[in-house]
């Protein structure tokens, strides 16, 4: 009884692995309006070929994509705001994203004060305010892209959780056909 219950707990943790092994993430960044990332499994690899619509909050449709051979791909709306990104890779996969690229800082003009202030460019204001977007973006994506695969990874703590319901389930099983087996004599 014992050696039958172990085999089947194996077999169960066996089956739950492979469906995390498969599921899908997608990442994504704002850099100079463009909305730039790729899509990965936790398990590895990355989906080539894989359909992405982009739409707005209320569902209307501003275009389709697919994943390059990295997974990744880039696209820049016609105008900024807030999308929807929804990745279909197949065989049931799929992840969603919502992303917005109205986010850059508003920036004060500034005053000109000395003289030389004058040979600015008039969108000086708007080239620096890309440029930091651009540097800070460059350097906050490993960071972010870290934090997304180690979000959907497996912890040993939910795989010894899951493994406790499973022990758990088969015991309440046990004891109610015991107290079923009980009764009949």
């Amino acid at each position: 009884m014992i050696r039958r219950l172990a085999s089947i707990l194996a077999a169960l943790a066996f089956l739950v692995l492979p469906a995390e092994a498969h599921r899908l993430k997608l990442f994504a960044q704002v850099t100079g309006g463009t909305i730039a990332g790729y899509a990965f499994y936790i398990g590895g690899g990355r989906p080539e070929g894989a359909d992405i619509l982009v739409a707005t909050p209320d569902g209307n449709e501003i275009g389709r994509l697919k994943t390059g051979t990295d997974g990744g791909f880039s696209f820049t709306p016609p105008q900024p705001g807030r999308y929807r990104l929804t990745l279909a890779a197949g065989d049931g996969h799929f992840a969603n994203l919502d992303i917005s690229t109205d986010g850059a800082p508003a920036v004060a003009s500034p005053t000109r004060a000395a003289p030389s202030a004058s040979a600015l460019p008039g969108d000086f204001d708007a080239r620096i305010a890309q440029a930091v977007d651009a540097a800070v973006a460059r350097q906050i994506r490993p960071l972010l892209e870290a934090y997304d695969a180690a979000e959907g990874r497996v912890r040993f703590n939910d795989l010894v959780g899951g493994l406790g319901w499973i022990a758990g389930l088969a015991g309440l099983w046990a004891w109610f056909r015991s107290r079923r087996s009980g009764h009949g004599n």
